[in-house]
């Protein structure tokens, strides 16, 4: 009995690596093999008879995308706040998850402006643009997409054998008769084989969501006006730039004379001591050369 269940313990433990070495390899030929269309049979009015057609052609496989649009709408300047509320309001009324949602009131520096950014289901997303886009005047609409099937493909290949593996897995641990040690050794690559489905299972439902939904973000601004005091936001962040480039300056030069001054006292006292000693020795050469004399 001992010697059936490491036996079958061995080939669990050999299948599930060779399992997550196919998922690594990314191949996983049964999960991309599309089933065969039956064989068509089609009558023939002309000669009278049958003919049978095999036409054996592989359905067409499901691509998985990751749809993306980015939009950029201008509206007046004291409309921007409403814009992007009456936009949180249809995106809430399409079924929408916002994923991030910002509005930056307007100042003396700079007008309103804001930001939405959600996920549409496809069903609803050409309304839900039509809605936007009536908001304010659209400037620049971008529209990209990313195929993500081979990841999809691969992420439900590995989530069913290992779910597979784990099943077997449960099985040994009820095998009447079994050792400790080999019990113990179960448990352990159950739960690390959990670990692993739980871990796949969330990356299959984040890609669901990209895949099953379309992601669109909303910036909108105002208008840009000669009026504006925010147009000239830039000379004066110049004036300001200056003005702080001016007291760095100043401080370097504090931080400069504090690092030297120590030293130059230093410097200047031993000079005045080394004169000081050489006035002092050239006084007493020429006193008693003039004793000599």
């Amino acid at each position: 009995m001992r010697y059936l269940f490491t036996s079958a313990l061995t080939c669990l433990l050999l299948l599930g690596a060779c399992g997550q070495k196919q998922a690594s390899d990314g191949t996983v030929p049964e999960a991309r093999m599309a089933p065969a269309a039956p064989a068509l049979v089609t009558m023939d009015k002309r000669a009278g008879g049958t003919l049978a057609q095999a036409d054996v052609q592989a359905a067409p496989l499901r691509r998985y995308l990751a749809v993306r649009h980015d939009l950029q709408i201008q509206t007046e300047a004291d409309a921007v706040e409403t814009a992007w509320r009456q936009a949180n309001e249809a995106c809430e009324a399409a079924g929408c998850e916002v994923l991030g949602s910002t509005l930056i009131r307007d100042d003396q520096r700079r007008p309103a402006s804001a930001q939405l950014e959600a996920r549409v289901p496809p069903d609803r997303l050409d309304a839900f643009l039509k809605q936007v886009s009536a908001l304010g005047s659209v400037g620049q609409h971008s529209k990209t997409a990313e195929d993500k099937t081979d990841e999809v493909i691969d992420t439900d290949a590995r989530l069913k054998n290992m779910a597979e593996f784990r099943d077997h897995l449960r099985s040994l641990m009820g095998t009447p008769g079994a050792k400790l040690k080999d019990l113990i050794d179960v448990e352990r690559e159950l739960v690390r084989v959990q670990s692993e489905l739980d871990s796949l299972a969330s990356r299959r439902k984040a890609l669901s969501n990209q895949t099953d939904k379309v992601h669109v973000t909303l910036s909108f601004s105002a208008r840009p006006s000669v009026l504006e005091a925010g147009v000239w936001s830039p000379v004066s962040d110049a004036v300001r730039g200056a003005g702080r480039m001016l007291a760095y300056s100043v401080a370097g030069l504090i931080g400069f004379v504090v690092a030297v001054l120590p030293w130059a006292l230093m410097l200047a006292f031993v000079g005045w001591g080394g004169r000081a000693l050489w006035a002092r020795r050239r006084a007493a050469r020429l006193a008693a050369a003039s004793d000599k004399g």
